[in-house]
């Protein structure tokens, strides 16, 4: 039997599992709001670009941006008008020790999260609808941004490697609504994939495996995220064909989600016996090929629901046996 570094180790590289692995019980999770550089403080202000941010209710307090601090109106003047955060400024090993000390790794996988990728970060500067709009009108500096972007995030990584010895890198960008991506996959493969294979490049260099995170249908371009280099797709919801991307590519990207946060076990107020039901699904259907899918799920206003959570954790152990037994029959 794997510990549970061993488990999720095998989980992203798509090798088989002793068990389903579970968000945030076999993995630790560094970065995020921490970053306040990148998010602002928790009860809201400016981060180190210049946007604003507002505390909210939902998505356990995470904050929005708020639209009236949005630094760039003209993507033609990024160089003259976006100011970088000062890496060299923060006190890292300050901020290394606080979160060793808050989330106590005990074997579990360390992963860093860096909200705000690529084409987050892009539309933050620039405002959402500007910033699709200058895709097509001003694609030249567009993509001279985009580019400046991932760059500050090699610079980042290179302190989050050398202060944080995390084992995986997940940056967030989420490309896609419920229905589709947001813009055509030309589109993002133009802009935004040259930016992903950088980080994703210089993650590799630094010893970590690189993960992506992008909410919504995003399933176009799953071939592009397995060639930027990611060994790993959260947050994946059935929106998308979970079971044929596990079945299709489950040796090149492991999955991670499956629960349905948009439909009725997303609610707060879902009964016990609603979301012990959808997590049954969600194993019984991506976890049955025993390889490259792990558990991720929560509710709106609620990120951690401890009825979701151990019920993964229990039936991830028996879906897992069950399969061994077929095997051996």
């Amino acid at each position: 039997m794997m510990d549970a570094h061993d488990n999720y180790m095998a989980f992203l590289n798509h090798e088989p599992v002793d068990w389903i692995p579970v968000f945030g019980v076999d993995n630790t999770l560094f970065g995020g709001q921490f970053e306040y550089w990148e998010n602002g403080p928790m009860e809201g202000g400016l981060d180190g670009f210049g946007n604003g941010w507002i505390p909210t209710e939902s998505a356990g307090g995470q904050p929005a941006l708020d639209p009236a601090n949005i630094p760039l109106d003209d993507v033609c003047d990024w160089e003259d008008v976006v100011k970088f955060p000062d890496l060299d400024a923060i006190d890292w090993q300050k901020y290394s020790d606080e979160q060793y000390g808050i989330w106590k790794p005990n074997g579990r996988v360390i992963e860093y999260y860096t909200w705000n990728s690529v084409f987050l970060r892009f539309t933050h500067l620039l405002g959402f609808e500007n910033a699709l709009c200058a895709f097509y009108e001003e694609p030249e500096a567009s993509k001279a941004l985009c580019d400046a972007i991932a760059d500050y995030k090699c610079r980042l990584l290179e302190r989050v490697a050398e202060y944080i010895h995390p084992e995986t890198y997940v940056h967030l960008d989420d490309v896609a609504t419920e229905r589709s991506l947001f813009m055509s996959p030309d589109i993002y493969r133009k802009f935004i994939k040259p930016g992903h294979i950088k980080m994703n490049e210089c993650a590799k260099s630094l010893g970590m495996l690189p993960i992506i995170h992008i909410c919504g249908k995003c399933e176009a371009i799953i071939p592009d995220i397995i060639e930027e280099g990611s060994v790993c797709w959260q947050v994946a919801q059935p929106s998308n064909d979970i079971a044929g991307i596990i079945e299709k590519y489950g040796d090149k990207l492991s999955i991670m989600g499956g629960y349905d946060t948009q439909g009725a076990p997303g609610a707060t107020d879902a009964s016990d016996e609603v979301t012990i039901a959808e997590v049954h699904r969600c194993l019984d259907e991506y976890g049955k090929f025993g390889h490259s899918y792990g558990f991720m799920g929560f509710k709106l206003k609620k990120m951690i629901d401890p009825v979701m959570t151990n019920e993964a954790v229990k039936y991830g152990h028996e879906l897992i046996e069950k399969i061994k037994a077929e095997k051996s029959e």
